[in-house]
């Protein structure tokens, strides 16, 4: 038998993982949730504790999966739980919804969420702990950095280019050949025609502004 899952976090991003994992018909062990008491009911899956758990060697008998999204003003939250995860090498798999459609011919890593409803294309490369949100659209040829979202309903046309830890808002649209740069956030209902340089956020009809990390 396959080993169970933890996923860490318990906000709304948390139940989407949790329904895609039973949707895949994988056993799921509990969560890590702080601000909850160790034994609670949490969706019908026990609290297992706070992130210390990850400490004890029973941690090395589990899979897991990272249940915060990342959205501007928390992008670093989900980039730590991903780095602190793959730092003492626990397992983190790609979990793809079985109501994606994604090619044969892309390219998946590690720790990749794929939610329901998304289409990925043939050649597209999409990297480790990126998360495509619900509904979203990866056109051919994309590469999608490491740790990206893309977030409900945008689109990725053909051959863009997303960096590492960047932010595609709900419903943008990235138009053919476009590059959005590490760590740069693009506006929800945006259409991008040109690039977006790394680490600022773009939003049309204003200048480019900075993208800070928060504290």
């Amino acid at each position: 038998m396959s080993e169970p899952f933890v996923i860490l976090g318990g906000g709304g991003h948390a139940r989407v993982v949790l329904d895609t994992l039973r949707s895949l018909g994988q056993p799921v062990h509990g969560v890590l949730l702080p601000e909850r008491n160790t034994g609670a009911d949490w969706h019908g899956v026990p609290v297992l504790g706070d992130d210390t758990w990850l400490e004890h060697p029973r941690a090395r008998a589990h899979r897991f999966a990272i249940g915060v999204g990342m959205v501007p003003g928390r992008r670093m939250r989900r980039r730590a739980i991903f780095e602190r995860l793959r730092a003492v090498g626990l397992q983190m798999p790609a979990l793809v919804h079985p109501s994606a459609i994604v090619s044969a011919a892309a390219e998946m890593a590690a720790a990749l969420q794929v939610m329901a409803g998304v289409i990925v294309q043939p050649g597209a490369c999409l990297g480790a702990g990126a998360l495509l949100n619900t509904g979203a659209r990866v056109d051919h040829d994309c590469a999608v950095g490491e740790g990206a979202h893309i977030a409900p309903g945008a689109i990725l046309c053909g051959d863009v280019r997303i960096g590492a830890w960047a932010f595609v808002g709900a419903g943008a649209v990235v138009l053919p050949g476009v590059t959005v740069g590490d760590g740069a956030e693009v506006a929800a209902g945006t259409v991008v025609r040109h690039d977006v340089p790394p680490r600022c956020r773009y939003i049309p009809g204003q200048p480019f502004t900075a993208v800070e990390d928060e504290a």
